[in-house]
Formats: structure tokens, sequence, C-alpha cells
């Protein structure tokens, strides 16, 4: 059961209630976000998820976490949330597609008393920078993780979530008294079209009320945290992990593997950061060389100017286990 309703999670409970996420429609297709994560994951580590306990912390309505389930049958998982009107229409897509290794139940993120068992892996996608102390949800959810396990989060990005906040609080200006009105927030956001969003979102809406949660989520959302490199460094620099890698970040339109190394003709099949499109000259290349890695983040940071930030968190133990040389150039140690 959810306790520890304080008043930022009692809004957010009461958006999520009127306006579950993703689609509210049992008939929107499940999105291929977080299984491409996945996927891409076990290809560059070149290890299979198989017979593992996988934590959705975060679930929403269903639509990413059952379609993964569906493709790692061999695991089991867990999907949380505290909307019951999101839980409800989770359940309802995996009675509709007979997905038996997925079970959903109602949790607060911020409740300490979180009694979960122990994963394998801890999914908090695009969750924790809607929380009221999303320090405190973090600490939270890793009571859960195993002492091998593997944190996956997606936070926003401050530098290209810039223009979307100040959209935010143009609505919220012109909302006055009534910011709590969606309805009229919604029909705002269309007038002053803000619809189209150019902001890297992809669910090919099939109707008005997929749409409709969509711009809730982003434009009239009671909390949320944007993050750039070093205040990600700061959030769970104060947890219990190892360390942590940026493995991803996606911009307006595109979506990047992270890589702070200097790469100039390797022909990827998957895209990836390269510093060296930005910085062309030699003398530029050869200055963000001498960097130290984190500077060398942050470079990338203002070039690139994320709008979302894909981060893998490790423990001793599963970072003793890692072997991809990407990951590893650009792993940040913690403790």
């Amino acid at each position: 059961m959810a306790k520890n309703f304080d008043k930022i999670t009692k809004k957010v409970e009461k958006m999520y209630k009127e306006y579950p996420y993703p689609s509210p429609s049992t008939q929107a297709r499940q999105t291929n976000e977080l299984l491409n994560l996945l996927r891409i994951f076990e290809l560059e580590t070149k290890t299979q998820l198989t017979n593992l306990k996988i934590l959705d912390a975060g679930s929403g309505s269903g639509h990413r976490i059952t379609n993964v389930a569906k493709h790692f049958k061999k695991c089991d998982f867990l999907g949380i949330d505290i909307s019951d009107t999101s839980l409800k229409i989770a359940k309802s897509i995996k009675e509709k597609n007979n997905i038996e290794n997925i079970e959903f139940k109602k949790f607060n993120l911020m409740d300490s008393t979180l009694k979960l068992g122990k994963f394998d892996i801890i999914l908090c996608m695009g969750v924790l920078h809607h929380l009221s102390n999303p320090q405190k949800g973090l600490e939270n959810i890793l009571q859960s993780l195993k002492k091998d396990g593997l944190l996956f989060l997606y936070l926003y990005g401050k530098l290209g979530g810039h223009k979307r906040m100040l959209n935010k609080k143009l609505i919220s200006l012109l909302l006055n008294k009534e910011k709590s009105n969606y309805e009229l927030g919604i029909k705002l956001v269309r007038e002053l079209g803000l619809n189209k969003f150019e902001y890297g979102w992809n669910l090919n809406f099939k109707n008005k009320e997929e749409e409709d949660s969509l711009i809730v989520d982003s434009f009239l959302h009671a909390n949320e945290t944007l993050y750039e490199f070093s205040d990600i460094e700061k959030l769970l620099k104060k947890s219990e992990l190892y360390g942590f890698c940026i493995f991803g970040i996606s911009s307006d339109t595109d979506g990047f593997l992270f890589d702070t190394r200097i790469n100039k003709d390797e022909k990827l099949a998957i895209p990836q950061t390269n510093i060296s499109k930005s910085l062309k000259s030699q003398n530029l290349l050869s200055n963000y060389e001498s960097l130290n890695l984190k500077d060398k983040c942050k470079v990338l940071d203002l070039i690139y100017e994320p709008n979302g930030y894909t981060v893998i968190g490790f423990t001793k133990q599963s970072y003793e286990k890692l072997t991809n040389e990407r990951i590893k150039r650009n792993y940040i140690q913690l403790s």
C-alpha cells in the first residue's frame, strides 16, 4: 500500500488519477524505448538477461514494462506505482496480452518502509525527477537492489529542457489561480501551439485522450527536477551506489549512446556522441583530451544539451563484473 503522502505526492497522485501516463488507452501500442535500452545493454555487455528479478519503480500505465516482460520471458517483473488508475490500465494490458511473468502493485516511492524483496535490476525511468524528494526516493528504492544488482535511471535534462520549462512557466502564469485545472491548461497548450512536441517524444497519438496525457505530463506536471551532469553526480554520490555511468542521452530529435572518447573515423551501428564533430580543430581536441573524465562529461553536456539522461548505477560487485569498454571508460567512481 502507499504511505507517506506529502503535499507534492498527493498532487502528483491526483494528476495521474485524471491523466495516467503513458497514454491512458489500453489500445495504445506498447512502446519500445525501454525494451530497446535493455537489448542494447545486452548487446554491448555480451550478456543475456535471463532468470532475473526486475523491478520497475514507477511503472505508470504499464505500456513500456509489459512490452519488456513479453520479450524477457524467463525474467520475473514487478511494476509498482502510486496511481490506482495507472495500475488498473497496466493490469488490463497484462491480461489482454496474456503476460504471466509480471505483477503490478501500489506503492509510494517516498515510503521509507518499502518492503519489496531484492531485485537484480531496478528500473526507474522518468520517475525520480517527479518525486518530492528525489534523494529520499532513490534511497528507498536502493533498499531493494541486490548486492550485485544494477540500477537504470532516466532523468530529465536541465540544458535541453530549458525551453520546455519556460513554456511550462508561461502556462502556469496564464492559468493564474486555476493551476490545478488540467482541462483549461490543455486548452492553453493547444492555443499556444505547444502540442507539436519537439522534445524527443514519439508516441504516435491515436486520439485526443492520448495527446492530453502527454500535454499534462509535459507542461502541467505538479513537480519535476531537471539535471545536468554535475547534478546527477551529486544525487548519486549521496546514495550507497559504488559508481555510475551516463549510458545514453536524448536530444530534441535523437538519442545517442554516451562516450567521451574522441572518435573520428569509426562507423557505428548505433549513434554515439562524437566530440570531434563539434571540436574540429586539433587545438580544441588537444585541450579536450587534457581534461579529466568528469570535465569531459561536462563538455559533452554543454555541446549536446540533453533533454534526458539514461544512467546506470553500479554496486561494487556489479562493477567488478563489468567488461564493456565503453561503459568502463565513462565510469565515474562514487565511493
